[in-house]
């Protein structure tokens, strides 16, 4: 009988550690998600950079007092209808504050992935900036942080971009880091005069768990004891449903009608909270194919929201 619960005791401790050890796993694989840099686009054969796609930019770097280096590409557009297509040189000028869309991508993505969300963008703003999120792709001196704080980077960048009207367009994580971003009490939150968010959600929690059960891993308890770590390293869950209630800006959520990794009552709640927001639905679209799977659809609710947003300053 000792011997059965000596063997008991064992295998509880065995179970223990090996849950430890998996929710550890789960912890540096979150903050140290792959990197999509140009060995991934050329392996994708994917554009390297706004160059290859026939577009002017500038690449520089955000560096961050803590040591984070941020790559950034800031493409010039010369397509642009219906607002002034200017070059870099003129930012100092007495013209009308450039548009500028400002994309941020999701966990695991890079500002490499973005080069193929830029239509329309392209044709409506003078300027577009992709950067590379913490952890991301050539971001450096440091790990993710799930977005946890994260909105302090952008926050930053855009003060770095000068006078001009900035229209946020995030996606999944990303988007979380919009939303808190034009959430906040910055004096930089009164040139956000849009956002569009692509899957968000409520909690990193929520994604975790989901992103494992499409790859058919298990989740729970090990999730929670991630979270739990997560915590501990002072990684706090995002106040989406809060910020989005402070939002000052229209907002317009994009959701997938098959997205597995962002529920739809996540994107209803924000929306139904948020002061101006509406909910477009791509049918057929996942997680992150809404822009590629129902193109028209996507590109006329983006062109739509521009317009309306383009229009409350565009006889300043």
């Amino acid at each position: 009988m000792q011997e059965l619960v000596g063997l008991a005791i064992l295998l509880l401790i065995a179970l223990a550690v090996l849950g430890v050890l998996l929710a550890a796993m789960l912890v540096h694989g979150a903050t140290h998600p792959p990197r999509h840099t140009a060995g991934y686009a050329l392996a994708h054969s994917l554009a390297c950079d706004p160059g290859e796609l026939d577009l002017r930019f500038e690449s520089w770097t955000l560096d961050r007092p803590d040591g984070a280096k941020l790559p950034v590409w800031e493409i010039a557009c010369t397509k642009a209808h219906g607002v002034h297509a200017v070059g870099f040189d003129e930012r100092g000028s007495n013209r009308r504050p450039l548009l500028t869309a400002v994309f941020l991508h999701g966990w695991g993505r890079s500002r490499i992935d973005l080069l193929a969300r830029i239509r329309p963008w392209d044709e409506l703003c003078d300027r577009l900036v992709l950067y590379d999120l913490r952890g991301h792709g050539e971001a450096t001196g440091g790990a993710s942080r799930l977005g946890c704080d994260e909105d302090a980077d952008l926050i930053a960048l855009l003060e770095r971009l000068g006078e001009a009207r900035f229209i946020l367009v995030g996606s999944s994580m990303g988007a979380v880091i919009a939303i808190s971003a034009a959430a906040t009490d910055a004096a930089v939150r009164r040139r956000i005069v849009g956002l569009i968010a692509y899957g968000p959600y409520l909690d990193f929690h929520t994604s975790l768990r989901h992103r494992l059960r499409v790859a058919g891993l298990p989740t729970r308890p090990f999730t929670d004891l991630a979270m739990l770590w997560f915590r501990l390293r002072g990684l706090r869950q995002q106040r989406t449903l809060e910020d989005a209630a402070q939002l000052r800006c229209p907002l317009l959520v994009i959701r997938g009608d098959e997205d597995r990794i962002s529920p739809a009552h996540h994107a209803e709640m924000i929306v139904a909270l948020a002061p101006d927001a509406v909910l477009h639905t791509a049918q057929g679209a996942g997680h992150s194919d809404v822009h590629t799977v129902d193109s028209q659809s996507h590109h006329a609710a983006v062109r739509a929201f521009v317009e309306r947003v383009v229009g409350t300053f565009g006889h300043e």
